[in-house]
């Protein structure tokens, strides 16, 4: 079994799953599709953090490039996963218990704690993660996608604390980035390694 493409493909159908949930709550705005996006954001960076682990052992990325990768890639994993979990457990079943919750502790409320938690994690840390992951390869295909990402995923950070329209340039990045890193590792998965430019 090719372990770099499976990688890529479970990227693609977590990114997909995703990105489905998001439009299921948009197009709904039920309850339990809103939990079903929460629960897979945790996932989907959980997964993000699998494949770009994988990815990254493909293109032999070492050293401190690769420490700093996977500590930025564990940072956003744990940060948007207590900020979600801290959500559905508690913020939202104490608003559906008939608590008085301040919209500056709810998710997708802006601004917010939880919201800046997220902004934080897919932002700031997802963008760390992927400039580590552009500054340790050679591959110059996959420097590009990266590099992109890492513009988007800052922008986003940065422009949250203007506006919350100014966030979405993130996730871009880190939603429709990783997909097409995830095609372009598909694609070239045999022969792709450090020494390819």
């Amino acid at each position: 079994m090719n372990k770099t493409r499976t990688a890529a493909e479970i990227g693609i159908a977590g990114v997909s799953v995703y990105f489905a949930s998001v439009a299921l709550f948009i197009a709904t705005k039920y309850e339990w599709a809103l939990t079903l996006w929460e629960i897979m954001t945790v996932v989907g960076a959980a997964l993000e953090l699998a494949v770009l682990t994988i990815f990254a052992d493909k293109l032999e990325i070492r050293g401190l490039y690769r420490t700093f990768m996977l500590i930025s890639l564990s940072g956003m994993a744990i940060i948007t996963s207590v900020a979600h979990i801290t959500s559905i457990g508690a913020v939202r079943k104490l608003a559906a218990d008939g608590v008085a919750v301040p919209d500056w502790l709810k998710i997708g409320k802006f601004p917010s704690i939880e919201m800046s938690m997220d902004y934080t994690a897919w932002g700031l840390f997802m963008g760390a993660a992927f400039l580590f992951f552009f500054l340790g390869t050679k591959v110059r295909s996959v420097k590009i996608i990266s590099l992109i990402i890492t513009v988007l995923c800052f922008t986003g950070f940065i422009g949250s604390f203007f506006a919350e329209s100014l966030w979405y340039p993130a996730p871009m990045g880190y939603g429709f980035g990783f997909l097409i890193l995830c095609i372009c590792f598909l694609k070239k998965n045999r022969g792709l390694t450090s020494a390819d430019i």
